[in-house]
């Protein structure tokens, strides 16, 4: 098959790391506040009410420490499941929609990453827009995302999916995604588990 994976979150724990730089951050701003915040959503700066000028010059300062200091981390099994799935055969296209922006440049910072890491591939692609009309237009048997708006652009364009489900997924997606569900997407919540729903799936 050919599979295209995402990054964020899916491959890599980076809402774990965007909640503690965005601690970090906050409390510089307001050294005196001692609210107990509560990681449940995806966008780190939504849970501590970052104005858009503030959420712009966070992620541009912070993705450069990302990069400086190797603050993310491949998600347990990634690496291992990844590899795996390529040497079973498989292809495997790495899809993000880290843009540059943040990034400087996503594509080699994401490729840097991969390498440094250990994970391989067959292809890198990085500042994707809308990755259902991607997958169509290059022939993806399945997209492995974390994201419900892009699982419902892929089911939409007839790709077949896994949802890599994270605890945020309930409470950060309005109700039309919360709700969402697709005879073409299945779940999993560990890449063993993606491993697994992988061999089931009849093409």
């Amino acid at each position: 098959m050919k599979i295209a994976i995402d990054v964020d979150d899916c491959i890599s724990n980076t809402s774990e790391v965007d909640f503690a730089t965005c601690y970090e951050y906050y409390k510089k701003l307001h050294p005196e506040n001692r609210t107990n915040f509560i990681n449940s959503y995806h966008n780190a700066p939504t849970i501590f009410g970052l104005t858009k000028e503030q959420d712009d010059d966070f992620y541009i300062h912070q993705r450069k420490q990302c990069v400086e200091e190797d603050l993310i981390q491949p998600k347990v099994f990634a690496q291992k499941i990844i590899n795996t799935l390529l040497e079973d055969g498989h292809e495997i296209i790495i899809l993000t929609s880290r843009g540059d922006l943040y990034w400087g440049d996503a594509l080699k910072e994401t490729k840097n990453w991969l390498d440094r890491h250990g994970i391989h591939y067959t292809e890198c692609i990085a500042n994707s827009g809308n990755k259902g009309e991607f997958c169509s237009l290059n022939n993806i048997d399945l997209m492995i995302d974390d994201n419900l708006k892009y699982i419902k652009q892929c089911n939409d364009f007839g790709v077949r999916t896994i949802t890599f489900n994270n605890n945020y997924d309930l409470k950060y997606y309005p109700a039309e995604l919360r709700s969402y569900d697709s005879d073409l997407n299945g779940m999993a919540s560990c890449w063993p588990e993606v491993y697994e729903v992988i061999k089931n799936i009849k093409l």
